[in-house]
């Protein structure tokens, strides 16, 4: 392998929902280890469903992943990515003190919180419906009450849940807040390493120009960047299309690395 890429899934999903596609075909056409972990309380993993003991735990849990395939193969660059709330959740790990530093991060038709602006019209209320009241109460108390409250409902269809059965149909204030980045713009700016970010053109959640509009960050990092629409992908199709320009971005960055 050339690189070592740990992927982080969207919400409410688990690593074997369509990403199982999006790593084989990095691994087979473009020499990337890919690991796709299932966040604590989702998938296989181990935890209560949809909740977690707090913001910080998740955190600390993508460090210890990243930690471990960075000691598995030392030699190897390590990058860091995440589909649409897994790329929200990638940039609020990247404030947690001392964490692992990857070498660049891949963020996929991401979702980086409400504060971003970047949903379509009425596009977040039919996919999530969120109980404002218990966030409140978790603020105002420092985040002791009602941290592990149902407050977020995801909004998968009934049969899709029935057919996969590790999907999520909510999450907890905690685990919520773990995967909404606080200030998505301020922390975008604060990126110390170059990323890929694309979208699918016809997303139905995210507005592709409001999404790019936000890779705005210093000229060092953004020279080595890359921002794409991806002709007639949907936030799910552009996970069978991503490959492509995903790898390449790797290969370019691995390449001006030697």
């Amino acid at each position: 392998p050339i690189a070592s890429l740990v992927f982080l899934h969207g919400g409410g999903a688990h690593s074997g929902a369509t990403y199982p596609h999006l790593a084989t075909a990095l691994s087979r056409d473009h020499a990337i280890a890919v690991h796709t972990p299932d966040l604590r309380g989702h998938g296989v993993s181990a935890g209560a469903r949809g909740d977690a003991p707090s913001p910080r735990r998740v955190w600390c849990d993508i460090d210890a992943i990243v930690r471990h395939v960075r000691a598995r193969d030392p030699d190897l660059p390590l990058y860091l990515g995440g589909h649409s709330s897994g790329a929200g959740l990638v940039l609020n790990y990247l404030d947690l003190p001392g964490r692992e530093q990857p070498e660049g991060y891949l963020f996929l038709a991401p979702f980086f919180g409400f504060r971003a602006r970047t949903e379509r019209p009425h596009a977040g209320e039919r996919f999530a419906r969120v109980r404002v009241a218990p966030f409140i109460v978790n603020a105002l108390t420092g985040g002791r009450l009602l941290g592990n409250c149902r407050a977020v409902h995801l909004n998968y269809p009934g049969d899709l849940l029935t057919a996969d059965p590790l999907l999520l149909a909510f999450y907890t204030v905690n685990m919520a807040k773990a995967l909404t980045p606080s200030d998505p713009q301020a922390q975008i700016r604060s990126l110390d390493r170059p990323f890929g970010l694309w979208i699918g053109a016809a997303d139905e959640l995210f507005d592709p120009e409001r999404v790019l509009a936000l890779a705005d960050c210093g000229p060092a990092v953004r020279e080595r960047s890359e921002t794409g629409v991806l002709a007639n992908e949907s936030h799910l199709s552009v996970l069978l299309r991503a490959h492509t320009v995903m790898g390449e971005r790797v290969a370019a960055w691995v390449q001006s690395a030697r």
